[in-house]
């Protein structure tokens, strides 16, 4: 009796499929919907299919460490390969309507990678190479929406990185001399703006000088006490160097005159 009573529970485990929680299940019969949504746990699925998706962020590509180049054309036109990393889950108000048209999960994502491939490339076509490499972080943002509008409303992409571009050899050699050129002519005006201060600098103080003469003259010219008074200044300054370091000083006399005072 027990044994009999194992094996029909066995056989009802058996004929039971497990929802988990992180899950959409919609169970069919002969591809008829009988139930839109499975509940969480263990459902019996007599003569039913369960087919479900996971609700949970799903990687592309989903292999870890996985990468995949994609072709894509700039606008000017340059044919570059990207390697990019999307973040993704399906929307819980439209996953039902996923399954309608899609039926398995398989067909839904392979839908999905297509839309990225090509919304990847859509976004390219808006960019140059120069605009590429000098906003990044606004390229990720591009790709995102171009690839979100792609897909629509069957999916919602959470996250873009783009984590390389490669470009063809002659395209990225070009694009570094470029740079080193620009650093070189950066130096350069900086240098120049530097040399025209100080040469600025060295005439303001010319003619700062030149203009204080002119005053000097000026003042004497209407004023010639002024004049006087610098002589004289001149003169005292003059005596009083000429006599610097003797105890007995003549100026304008000769030795005999000296001796004359002694």
């Amino acid at each position: 009796m027990r044994r009999s009573l194992l094996v029909v529970a066995v056989g009802l485990l058996a004929a039971c499929t497990q929802v988990d929680s992180t899950e959409y299940c919609v169970e069919t019969r002969y591809g008829k919907v009988v139930n839109p949504r499975m509940n969480t746990g263990l459902n019996l699925t007599v003569l039913t299919d369960a087919t479900c998706f996971t609700m949970t962020e799903r990687n592309y590509p989903a292999a870890a460490g996985g990468k995949e180049m994609i072709p894509a054309q700039t606008q000017d036109p340059i044919t570059v390969e990207g390697d990019i990393a999307i973040v993704y889950k399906y929307d819980p108000s439209t996953i039902f309507k996923v399954f309608e048209e899609k039926r398995t999960p398989e067909s839904a994502e392979t839908e999905i990678v297509n839309a990225i491939r090509e919304g990847y490339r859509n976004a390219l076509a808006q960019w140059t190479i120069s605009a590429i490499f000098a906003n990044r972080a606004a390229l990720s943002d591009s790709v995102r929406n171009h690839i979100q509008r792609k897909i629509g409303t069957r999916a919602i992409i959470q996250q873009v990185f783009v984590r390389d571009i490669k470009v063809p050899a002659q395209i990225e050699q070009a694009r570094i001399q470029a740079a080193q050129q620009a650093q070189i002519l950066d130096k350069a005006l900086k240098q120049f703006t530097i040399d025209s201060v100080n040469a600025r600098a060295v005439v303001m103080s010319a003619q700062a000088s030149s203009e204080a003469t002119r005053l000097s003259a000026q003042s004497y010219i209407s004023n010639p006490k002024l004049l006087e008074l610098e002589i004289a200044k001149a003169y005292a300054g003059g005596l009083s160097e000429a006599c610097k370091g003797v105890q007995t000083c003549v100026i304008g006399g000769s030795v005999m005159d000296s001796w004359k005072l002694k």
